[in-house]
């Protein structure tokens, strides 16, 4: 038996050395953009319900808010599928691409799903938020195991822990200051706690801010996806070249 010679390296060493890596500094920057932009209006989605949805009515709007959750529930369930079928068709960067694209569609239409005319139309724009962001989710999951091989054939080990704690901690800071903003928002726009009915600016800008800064974010995501060299054919290679190196796994 031929013993292994083990090389210890410091948390901070290989999490510097994580952070050189190309591709995942793209696609941290994607989620960073992705999760900033929907945090933001975590706030906003309570407020639409409340105050236009429902008229500044507090049981009402905890009673929708309710089923606005166990919308998510299938929904989101059903996006795992839905996009893992399409990025098996198309390779991880389209299939990223068409949740991005859904999601910005999503966003546009929350301007007709809220309304106070059709109360249960907004169940759809959680639904279909909750249908994006698990194909979101999959999807970037499944990227982060493909720059995983990339890193492994350039610096010859492989890096889990340090990729996914770098990453976890990359979209809980996103999502943290996106919610911190969320309130800043509220006050920016006029928004009274105090009152039931607020002002038809407030409303305006509650109803257009909830599509429009989440659309920024998802944008910006659009553009750090197209600097992402890691296509399906690129993977294929890298695969070959591993399994050279250190045979199946």
């Amino acid at each position: 038996l031929v013993a292994t010679k083990h090389v210890k390296v410091s948390i901070r060493e290989t999490l510097w050395q994580t952070l050189q890596c190309q591709p995942f500094r793209i696609q941290l920057y994607m989620a960073l953009a992705f999760n900033i932009g929907l945090s933001m209006v975590g706030t906003l989605g309570y407020v639409a319900t409340l105050s236009y949805v429902c008229l500044g009515n507090n049981s009402v709007a905890n009673f929708w808010n309710s089923w606005m959750g166990l919308a998510n529930m299938p929904l989101g369930f059903l996006g795992i599928p839905v996009f893992a079928v399409i990025a098996r068709h198309f390779g991880k960067r389209h299939s990223l691409l068409a949740v991005l694209w859904c999601a910005i569609a999503v966003f546009i239409a929350t301007w007709w799903l809220y309304t106070p005319s059709i109360l249960w139309l907004q169940m759809f724009a959680s639904g279909l938020i909750a249908f994006i962001g698990a194909g979101y989710w999959t999807i970037m999951g499944s990227m982060g195991a493909d720059v995983m091989d990339y890193d492994e054939l350039e610096c010859g080990r492989r890096r889990e822990g340090s990729f996914s704690a770098c990453s976890s901690w990359i979209n809980k800071f996103g999502m943290a200051i996106g919610a911190g903003f969320g309130f800043f928002l509220l006050e920016w726009i006029d928004f009274d706690s105090k009152v039931a009915i607020q002002t038809p600016h407030t409303i305006f800008m509650i109803r257009f801010l909830l599509a429009a800064i989440p659309i920024i974010g998802l944008i910006l995501a659009m553009v750090a996806l197209a600097r992402f060299p890691l296509s399906q054919e690129r993977m294929a290679e890298i695969r070959l070249q591993l399994e050279a190196r250190r045979g199946k796994v």
